[in-house]
């Protein structure tokens, strides 16, 4: 038997192991941030179409805001027919980039009315990478089999409040109900079949219109057999951030106003927020995540001034994933500037990881750390 010392000893050998370890990774994380040419990404998303079916109150999409970047990033317009990834190519896809094993998400625009949904779904897995899926719901209980039947791993649902909210928000009846029915449909199928996945999640996108229900919702779900829950503070740009944003760096990467059209930020009444947030963390602790967590200064912050960085301000995003748009094209994130780096019809994903539009974008902001417009991004909190 160890004596009380060695252990001791070899304890603290293994925390500074883990401290060093630690270290010698930032180490490398930080010099990979100082480099134009990096690894490959942990993760591909995939707009894999540009349906919908939901007239969001919080978002350009739902509410036609042709003007908007986010609007014209998802390759929308009043004159344009709607688009969708080719399944071929998405196979090809994956054959390019199985050997660095990313983490493959279809999360826009609605992926449960990409037909070929299933098929891409089960080549991922079989291919050995990850595979998750982001819906609203509305057709999860029609798929669910076929969900759990080709082994996706990890599937979020995005709802928005309790049922009268929730509904309102997304301007769909009954959307709610769907949602649920859709989440306990996964449940009995992986019960059914015997699998362990996919891990299901609910994700809640906080805005003005439901700020003040957190805890209502949390009583209309706890019931659900989800495994984690998570409030994301709203991604926005206001006129006045995007004016001082193109005043600076408009030359390079011009903003407009994002989801602000039927929301508005400065409507958050911040105490009843934090009230509500305090409320869900003491009564659901092991199922409630909050993203960011901030505290009673930073959740003023992020509502009242956008224009205060609440979480860092560098973003690392083209360092770490990418996205490939419904027409084919490679951006940084659905929520970022307009800009393209290639498109995967005309290149490979590899060719266009590392090359001149991505290294030029990179080096950008290895120069500037991030630009005004970045401060409510999802990529930079």
């Amino acid at each position: 038997m160890l004596s009380l010392l060695t252990r001791k000893m070899w304890g603290l050998k293994g925390r500074l192991h883990s401290k060093l370890a630690g270290a010698v990774q930032g180490y490398k994380q930080a010099r990979i941030f100082r480099r134009t040419v990096v690894p490959y990404p942990s993760t591909i998303y995939l707009a894999v179409n540009t349906r919908c079916g939901f007239a969001c109150k919080m978002c350009d999409v739902g509410m036609d805001q042709y003007d908007t970047q986010f609007y014209k990033i998802m390759s929308l317009s009043k004159d344009k027919p709607r688009e969708r990834l080719a399944l071929d190519r998405l196979k090809t896809l994956v054959d390019e980039v199985k050997d660095f094993k990313p983490m493959i998400a279809a999360t826009s625009t609605e992926p449960l009315l990409y037909k070929d949904l299933i098929p891409l779904c089960d080549y991922v897995v079989s291919n050995g990478l990850s595979m998750l899926v982001t819906t609203a719901g509305l057709q999860l209980e029609k798929l669910a089999e076929d969900l759990v039947r080709v082994g996706v791993q990890h599937l979020w649902v995005s709802i928005d409040g309790p049922p009268e909210i929730h509904n309102d928000i997304r301007g769909v009846k009954d959307s709610f109900q769907k949602s649920a029915a859709g989440i306990r449909a996964l449940d009995d199928w992986k019960r059914q079949l015997g699998r362990d996945y996919p891990k299901i999640g609910i994700n809640y996108a906080l805005s003005n219109h439901n700020y003040h229900c957190l805890e209502p919702f949390m009583a209309a779900v706890h019931a659900l057999p989800v495994d984690q829950i998570t409030f994301s503070h709203m991604n926005y740009v206001t006129a006045r951030t995007a004016e001082v944003h193109n005043a600076r760096f408009g030359h390079l990467y011009p903003a407009t106003v994002s989801s602000v059209s039927n929301a508005d930020p400065t409507k958050v009444d911040v105490d009843v927020l934090w009230d509500q947030i305090n409320l869900v963390k003491t009564r659901y602790p092991e199922r409630v995540v909050f993203g960011p967590d901030l505290d009673r200064k930073g959740v003023e912050d992020f509502y009242y001034h956008p224009e205060v960085f609440v979480r860092g301000d560098r973003c690392y995003v083209p360092w770490r994933a990418a996205e490939i748009i419904a027409n084919g094209d490679c951006i940084v994130m659905t929520r970022c500037f307009q800009v393209s780096f290639g498109n995967i019809y005309e290149q490979s994903f590899k060719e266009i990881w590392n090359g001149p539009r991505y290294q030029e974008f990179r080096k950008n902001l290895i120069t500037h750390g991030s630009y005004p417009a970045c401060s409510r991004c999802c990529g930079i909190l």
